[in-house]
């Protein structure tokens, strides 16, 4: 196996890739290399990164022999090759066939090569997608029986189908049945143009849902630091883009959570730590074009590498989906993406670890926290594999200390139950937990979370265990449930009990009674 993981937070994964050149460490981003134009050295971009990507249709195009890549590059690290898709879906042709390319990433030396598939752009009709989805399929089937051919070139295999899910869908799964290295998803190039963020992480878990899912997954194109989170909490594992460089020749300047224009920047030096940061701007506008769009590129490298590094310490950390909050705060489409990550929640919930080696307390946020995986997780265990006391009482306490079995209301009310304890069991409600039992109370993470905000999980959570109990008394938390005792006062808890046990049949309560 060439691909080990080490480390896990929803779908994303801390991992390593073994290529014949070395071992690179996972989520990972290929800066694109142009053979035949490169404005930033190569011994700038391995400052920041290890690894590259080179289009080896280009390279083809110039020398139409093989030549070993890392010399014409002058590069040491791991190499990946394109094989000229992208060229195909912009320009409709390229003059080599799908074999011929394959063999050509071979000869030159590449770590990591790609088929030749049909992608296709956000404007593609359903009838011109389908026939690329399926001429990619056999493509692909050409391609692994090929594999006796390629040495120990790690095999890419692109899933396609674009904006249309069941294409996708299709796609994803009988690419999943051939024994690529690392699978891909096409076509995002223009929705990332477009800053359609929550479409791109809707295919991706689309392909994630459907693929063969200990295999690494690569996203073509991606290379800003606002989708990279969201990207490797969906499951992918390595990226590529020339963003670096392409946003430098326009004076646009990458930041963690936004993009600048240096025409728009008002303040003396840009707010930011490389070695862009430290020239004043002015200095920056007077500079020469090249060089000045040699400076940005490296600083959009070391912006990207930061972000990378985030991305693998939130996973270590398992507070990944806390920086999605942050992140998805800076642009709308950010948002959309992580409420979108709630209709693959079962997805989430699989691959997302219980816990971690030095689990962290969790913050969470009450009109996002219905769509991740630790309140769905518990819910889904409460009530279909909790096995609860058979009692005819329910005490339900909404109490504000953690963990809830320590709070002074739990300790009360068990000194003052007295013989009616045997026939109660006691709930605590959590505003994004819903209902816990008092017996797992402390169990990570019930109790060792913080909330703004609150969910809808109480009130279902509580309709569904009023039907087996007898008698439920709420404490400290209104509901208008005929069926339910409420009420603010502690000590009444024990009056209640006494006219329910007073009586042949329970006396007839508004939900105010006992207040």
């Amino acid at each position: 196996m060439s691909f080990e993981v080490e480390a896990k937070d929803l779908l994303g994964r801390v991992g390593r890739l073994y290529t014949k050149s070395g071992v690179l460490e996972t989520p990972a981003i290929f800066p694109v290399v142009d053979p035949k134009k490169q404005e930033v050295s190569l011994k700038t971009i391995e400052k920041y990164f290890k690894n590259i990507i080179t289009n080896s249709y280009f390279i083809y195009n110039i020398f139409r022999k093989p030549i070993d890549v890392r010399k014409l590059l002058g590069w040491n690290g791991v190499v990946m090759t394109d094989s000229g898709a992208y060229q195909l879906m912009r320009y409709g042709v390229i003059e080599i066939e799908p074999d011929e390319i394959l063999r050509y990433q071979f000869e030159i030396g590449s770590d990591i090569g790609v088929m030749l598939d049909l992608p296709m752009d956000s404007e593609e009709s359903y009838s011109s997608a389908s026939i690329k989805v399926e001429e990619t399929l056999r493509r692909a089937l050409r391609a692994v029986d090929m594999r006796g051919e390629l040495g120990d070139m790690l095999l890419v295999g692109p899933i396609q189908g674009g904006i249309y899910g069941d294409l996708l869908v299709r796609s994803a799964r009988r690419m999943s049945v051939l024994p690529f290295d690392i699978y891909a998803v096409g076509s995002p190039t223009t929705l990332l143009e477009e800053y359609r963020f929550d479409e791109i992480i809707d295919m991706v878990l689309k392909v994630k849902l459907n693929m063969r899912r200990e295999a690494p997954l690569h996203l073509f194109g991606a290379g800003h630091p606002l989708i990279l989170p969201f990207a490797v909490a969906a499951g992918v594992d390595l990226f590529d883009s020339a963003s670096y460089v392409l946003y430098a020749r326009d004076d646009r300047i990458m930041l963690r959570d936004r993009t600048v224009r240096l025409d728009e920047v008002k303040i003396d030096y840009l707010p930011c730590s490389t070695k862009l940061c430290e020239k004043p701007v002015e200095g920056l506008r007077e500079m020469s074009k090249l060089e000045r769009t040699e400076l940005i590129a490296e600083h959009n490298l070391a912006i990207l590498r930061e972000e990378i590094l985030e991305i693998k310490q939130r996973i270590h950390e398992g507070t990944l989906w806390e920086y999605l909050e942050e992140k998805a705060r800076a642009h709308r489409s950010l948002y959309n993406a992580l409420r979108s990550m709630g209709k693959y929640l079962k997805l989430l919930e699989e691959y997302d670890p219980a816990t971690h080696p030095e689990p962290s307390g969790l913050l969470f946020f009450g009109d996002t926290s219905s769509y991740r995986p630790e309140p769905y997780r518990h819910r889904i265990r409460v009530r279909y594999y909790y096995k609860r006391p058979d009692r005819p009482v329910a005490i339900l306490l909404k109490v504000d200390f953690k963990p809830y079995n320590k709070s002074w209301e739990y300790i009360y009310l068990n000194k003052i139950l007295g013989e009616f304890r045997k026939y109660i069991h006691i709930y605590f409600i959590d505003d994004i937990f819903g209902v816990i039992p008092e017996e797992v109370a402390e169990v990570y993470p019930l109790s060792q979370h913080e909330s703004w905000g609150a969910s809808e999980a109480p009130y279902d959570d509580i309709a569904h265990i009023s039907k087996v109990y007898k008698y439920i008394i709420a404490y400290n938390y209104y509901l208008s449930n005929r069926n339910i005792i409420i009420t603010n006062n502690i000590d009444d808890i024990v009056s209640i009990l006494n006219t329910i046990y007073s009586n042949a049949t329970p006396p007839s309560w508004s939900p105010q009674a006992g207040a």
